[in-house]
């Protein structure tokens, strides 16, 4: 693999190392903003005179062929020195297992550096037949940081640094950005010596190896521990492995005791989620997402014993964005729903009136408006404008799709109330009786054309907000908590959306951006500025259309929308706006708008694509019959274009913005159930699949047994020139 930036973090207790190898760079993650504090990582092989070096540090000659690999639970780098024919290999991994608690968030990561000899000549370089003798070294350095030997123990080394975390002061003004103060936490962690020796400022260990010999290695286990950092409503709360680990003593004992299982684990966790046929750039992704995904995560404990979860939004530091998290549904659908019902539980102390958006009309209505905090804080949504109708939608859908996923209804039960004032609110933001909200548009496309992101009557949302409401019903009439008067209204709201977008919004071969052809009556919702005129690009093609529909996919929800006609809309759409790394929000091409440029929360662009925008899309095709996988080569191409020139890991947007470290990608775990076509609805008791091609086989992850490394696997095959499937 192609040398790229990369990054493994242990799962929300904000401990990891970033490589950029291109620029012979890495940084350490902690508390502060990506990719993290800049450190040296020092590793290869003294031969005579000669110093060879993995490019993780400025210092020592390069190898002459380098080579890089990524896996879920590992990152891994290697070097061949073709004179002698010595191979080494550096390895980091994590403890991670997926519905996990404990084991997933042990902080703790290990390093591990093998060093053997080539058994034959390396391509046309004679390799001399006398026994190689060198070092193999290990160590870190830096500015800012001290490494020395544990005084407790000798089997250890002390790393003494300080980490900044950032708090936030208010909302900004919309033009600079949130204004922020800095803390310093003063960190003293642990590196466990698992094999090799201290020797002045790093591990080493000597060898003398013949061709096809295999050296001895060298392994490190750098292990934290830290007070309370984030401020959950208020509060500093403490890790959530603080729960199993009173100290850091504790977690060092922990490392080396399991520094075997947690090798073993890797291979049985890298090896479901590499158990398909749908190509190495989605093994690809599938590690390197999980990677930035990790990277974003926090996992901490209220006063009250309550685990508190979040995600960051990538360099936008934004604490689970609703969009963003509902954008990774399938990921938290297929792999670990336990994680999105803690954030289910979580949003809903930061609903807000709707009077605030539609006066006296909206009394007793909720929404939902962005976010849970920013940088060190989650404590209120700091997002500078509000969300009012994607992001309610965007709860109820998460909340429908998590209960007919695991069986378990104590979320909706518990937040049926909150459910009924978002949908409430929703009905509300229709003032015109089409079904179709023309209030609370703007939505999280934040760097597109005017009909894209704040038009009014967006088909976008309009097919959300019916998705939306079908699902609020169910969950109401689950939870006893509306009355027939009430239901028959949202009953009524949901037949007239539909016919609605059927009837306007369909323009022979795809779904209109908006029904409205004018910005009359909406609000620039970055500068607070009425807009009137013609609304330019209201009928182009775009990728939107299904965005409210790919979780009730997975759990076999039907909307009542004409499937030959979404369909159709995805295929054209597709074709009017695929460029060369995916496709674009819509085909019109925004060379008028002035859009706003507010640091480090959004950039206009005239014809701007997200990733894992196109990837719900791909999820919601192949349900549909309609197979657009091959296009994860245009995803994986730009993850490289951007990585092999600076460390980003995800890189949601191309041709525009810089959405980078984002951990949206994960939306790609849907593509398994969805290639399958894996319908699962436990509450129901369904369970079917219609695979979207022959020679197919995934695994799906939600009945995996992560512990023994076991899943079950799809595969389909034609027979007599029928599609067929079995389930082993």
């Amino acid at each position: 693999m192609q040398l790229m930036g990369d990054a493994l973090t242990v799962l929300g207790s904000r401990l990891g190392f970033a490589w950029d190898p291109v620029n012979r760079q890495s940084y350490l993650v902690r508390h502060g903003n990506h990719p993290g504090l800049p450190i040296q990582i020092r590793a290869g092989v003294t031969l005579g005179e000669r110093v060879l070096a993995l490019p993780l540090a400025q210092e020592g000659q390069s190898f002459e062929f380098v080579d890089q690999e990524m896996t879920a639970t590992t990152m891994t780098l290697s070097g061949i020195d073709p004179e002698t024919g010595i191979h080494v290999k550096l390895t980091a991994r994590i403890p991670f297992r997926p519905r996990d608690n404990f084991f997933s968030t042990v902080p703790v990561i290990y390093m591990n550096l093998e060093v053997n000899r080539l058994p034959s000549s390396y391509r046309w370089i004679a390799q001399y037949d006398e026994t190689v003798e060198g070092k193999l070294f290990l160590g870190f350095s830096g500015e800012g940081f001290a490494f020395s030997p544990a005084l407790e123990s000798n089997a250890g080394i002390e790393a003494v640094y300080e980490s900044v975390v950032l708090r936030p002061l208010d909302e900004g003004d919309h033009q600079s950005g949130i204004r922020t103060e800095e803390e310093t936490i003063p960190c003293r962690d642990h590196i466990a010596i698992l094999s090799g020796a201290w020797e002045e400022d790093c591990v080493t260990t000597s060898f003398s190896l013949g061709k096809g010999m295999k050296g001895d290695s060298l392994s490190l286990a750098w292990c934290a521990w830290d007070q309370p950092v984030l401020n959950v409503l208020g509060h500093r709360s403490p890790f959530k492995y603080t729960q199993s680990f009173a100290a850091l003593d504790q977690v060092v004992d922990w490392s080396i005791r399991h520094a075997d299982e947690v090798m073993d684990n890797s291979e049985k966790v890298d090896r479901i989620l590499s158990n398909h046929t749908l190509g190495e750039s989605t093994s690809k992704l599938l590690a390197q997402t999980l990677h930035a995904w990790l990277l974003n995560t926090w996992w901490v404990v209220r006063e009250n014993g309550q685990d508190w979860f979040t995600v960051w939004e990538g360099n936008c530091y934004f604490h689970s964005t609703a969009d963003v998290e509902y954008t990774q549904g399938p990921f938290y659908l297929a792999f670990w729903p336990e994680l999105l019902e803690l954030e289910l539980n979580e949003w809903p102390f930061f609903g807000k009136d709707g009077k605030r958006l539609l006066g006296e009309r909206a009394e007793g209505t909720l929404y939902l408006s962005h976010d849970m905090g920013v940088f060190g804080d989650s404590t209120k949504q700091y997002y500078p404008h509000e969300m009012e109708v994607e992001e309610s939608t965007n709860y109820i859908l998460l909340a429908f799709a998590h209960w007919r996923r695991s069986g378990k209804d104590a979320t909706i039960v518990r937040h049926s109330a909150f459910i009924r004032k978002l949908m409430a609110f929703i009905v509300c933001c229709d003032t015109t009786g089409n079904g179709i909200p023309d209030k609370g548009c703007a939505n999280t496309v934040d760097d597109a054309s005017p009909a894209i992101q704040y038009g009014s009557e967006q088909v976008y949302l309009g097919v959300k907000s019916l998705s939306a409401i079908q699902a609020g019903i169910q969950i109401l009439r689950h939870a006893g908590d509306a009355d027939a008067k009430e239901l028959e209204v949202y009953e009524q709201f949901a037949q007239t959306a539909l016919a609605t977008i059927e009837e306007k919004g369909w323009l022979e071969d795809h779904y209109a951006v908006t029904l409205s052809r004018t910005m009359d009556g909406t609000v620039d919702p970055w500068t607070g500025e009425p807009k009137t005129g013609e609304l330019l690009g209201w009928d182009a093609y775009h990728i939107y259309t299904v965005n409210g529909l790919s979780l009730l996919d997975m759990v076999g929800h039907c909307t009542g929308l004409l499937d030959e006609r979404v369909r159709l809309d995805m295929e054209t759409a597709t074709g009017k706006t695929l460029g060369r790394y995916g496709c674009r929000h819509t085909s019109y091409e925004d060379t008028e708008n002035e859009g706003q440029f507010i640091p480090g929360l959004a950039s206009h662009s005239g014809k701007v694509g997200w990733v894992s925008m196109n990837m719900l899309r791909d999820i919601a095709a192949a349900y549909r019959g309609l197979d657009l996988f091959h296009l994860i080569e245009n995803y994986w191409s730009w993850q490289t274009t951007t990585n092999t020139q600076q460390v980003a890991l995800f890189f949601e947007t191309f041709y525009g913005n810089n959405l980078s470290f984002y951990p949206r990608g994960v939306t790609v775990f849907g593509y398994l159930d969805a290639a399958a076509g894996f319908v699962y609805d436990a509450v129901a008791g369904k369970q079917s699949f219609a695979p979207v091609r022959g020679s197919l086989q995934v695994p799906i992850l939600l009945f995996a047994d992560w512990e023994k490394g076991t899943v079950p696997l799809v595969k389909s095959s034609f027979e007599d020139g029928r599609l067929t499937y079995r389930v082993e």
